[in-house]
């Protein structure tokens, strides 16, 4: 009878260590994601004076977003995972009835392009690893799922491009248009709005005013949750929010200028109404006042220079295993 029990242990302690590293050849994963973006900042937002947090979001200014990544685990319960992630952000004072924003009528989209590296935390688990089943002789695999949530932090770095579109119509009814010939005026179209110095960067008239750096920080933090389908593959939901060290991704953050500065600095004339347009477009809801007073004169506040800007994604997920090691061993677990 000894003689039985000492293999069967050693049997047993073998296959609980076997169990136990199986993790180890399975700790890569490769997915992609396809979601929306969110952005919070001076444009746009909700039918108040602006907040840049929750409350001031507007469920128009998504745009769609896409990334690719690589997950890679630690230990059972810890990963780090590197991301290439590409969408447009956009922002519109249309959007709201907030009196002086809407007013303000500055509009923009920027392409965003972001890398991230971000560490994991696996910190709940619930459902089960399956069971094996057969048909009649034979055992063919394993049925049931894994749910997994995790939340994330990172670093990353982005660039960003603001653009906004420009209107002829709109531009000949600007109080501070000077460009009259319509030969002139630039087409209908979405242009770069960083060449334009809109808050009169780079002009002598501004030296405290620099032209912003199209490429900054970033800080992803967020939650997620995966579930398998299979051994192999896994679909998938990630949230992130980023925190961000510019306040240009929208191009606006200080006061208005004085139009005849593109004029003077300029002797484009598509250019200079392209600088007259962007700076300050808008639609007067407010009108001028009798003493010729209006909320968008130069000097009086654009945007709020105290807040940076900042931006989200939420992705749905498809998530594949790279399996090292042998591949036939169907009673593995469906996903770590």
């Amino acid at each position: 009878m000894k003689k039985l029990l000492i293999p069967l242990f050693l049997m047993l302690v073998f296959m609980a260590e076997a169990s136990g590293q199986l993790w180890m050849r399975e700790r890569q994963f490769v997915f992609m994601g396809l979601g929306g973006t969110g952005f919070m900042g001076d444009l746009g937002g909700a039918d108040k004076i602006g907040t840049q947090d929750y409350r001031d979001f507007n469920f128009r200014a998504i745009r769609p977003s896409t990334k690719l990544g690589y997950r890679y685990f630690l230990t059972y319960d810890i990963a780090l995972a590197g991301n290439l992630a590409f969408g447009y952000v956009s922002g519109d004072d249309r959007h709201t009835q907030e009196d002086f924003r809407n007013n303000r009528n500055i509009a923009f989209r920027s392409p965003v392009m972001e890398a991230s590296v971000q560490g994991e935390w696996f910190f709940y688990t619930d459902g089960k690893i399956g069971a094996r089943y057969r048909d009649q002789t034979r055992t063919i695999g394993w049925v049931g799922y894994r749910l997994r949530s995790y939340i994330f932090g990172g670093i990353g770095g982005f660039y960003f491009n603001p653009q906004g579109y420009f209107d002829r119509a709109h531009y000949q009814t600007l109080n501070h248009a000077t460009i009259t010939d319509p030969d002139e005026l630039p087409k209908d179209g979405w242009y770069n709005l960083r060449p334009l110095s809109t808050e009169g960067q780079g002009f002598e008239e501004f030296p405290t005013r620099r032209k912003y750096t199209p490429v900054s920080l970033a800080i992803p933090f967020g939650i997620g949750a995966v579930i398998s389908l299979s051994r192999e593959w896994s679909i998938g939901m990630e949230y992130g929010f980023r925190k961000i060290f510019t306040d240009y991704l929208d191009d606006t953050s200080s006061t208005y200028v004085d139009p005849s500065v593109y004029g003077a600095n300029w002797t484009d004339p598509t250019k200079i109404a392209l600088g007259e347009y962007f700076s300050n477009p808008t639609n007067y809801s407010i009108p001028v006042s009798e003493s010729g007073f209006h909320p968008t004169d130069p000097g009086y506040q654009r945007a709020n220079p105290f807040n940076d800007d900042s931006y989200m994604f939420l992705f749905l997920t498809v998530q594949y295993k790279i399996i090292s090691g042998p591949t036939s061993r169907r009673w593995a677990p469906l996903i770590r």
